[in-house]
């Protein structure tokens, strides 16, 4: 060891502002796990005007399932705007499926949500099975989004 002794001599100023930089950097740290990690989706489904018997059973995804026959909606959130979604269960299974208060905002910005929604709502109407449901690759980010809240609408219809 040396035989001279160091002295380290930290002037206040000094410690303010590392203190200040290492709380800086911790909040960018965290604004950047937060706006780069993936959120939940914030899809709520909701029935809404329920009508008929409890003793229906459809044949809505590939199984035999029991379904409660009515009108049953979901709210999708894109971009801070609210998108409603109607789903008609019926005893013979899905009749339809469409948007109701559509804004002319959110048909402009995301174009692909209503020929993408006719025709899951087609395939739907003929029988096709939820899982099997096919569309292009170029649709399927639209059409995952909108599946998703289908099958949380399902679940709810679940007796």
């Amino acid at each position: 060891m040396s035989g001279k002794t160091k002295i380290l001599v930290l002037h206040m100023r000094e410690v303010i502002y590392t203190g200040i930089f290492i709380f800086l950097g911790l909040i960018f740290l965290i604004l950047l796990a937060v706006m780069f990690l993936p959120r939940q989706s914030s899809t709520t489904s909701s029935p809404s005007n329920i009508e008929g018997t409890t003793e229906s059973a459809a044949d809505l995804n590939s199984s035999v399932s029991e379904y409660t026959p009515g009108i049953y909606t979901a709210a999708l959130e894109v971009s801070g705007n609210s998108l409603e979604m109607q789903v008609i269960i019926e005893q013979t299974g899905i009749t339809d499926v469409s948007f109701t208060h559509l804004d002319e905002t959110i048909e402009t910005m995301y174009p692909l949500f209503t020929p993408v929604l006719e025709s899951i709502a087609l395939q739907l109407q003929s029988g096709v099975a939820l899982e099997d449901i096919t569309y292009e690759d170029s649709q399927k980010y639209t059409a995952g989004v909108l599946l998703q809240a289908i099958e949380e609408v399902l679940e709810t219809a679940a007796k």
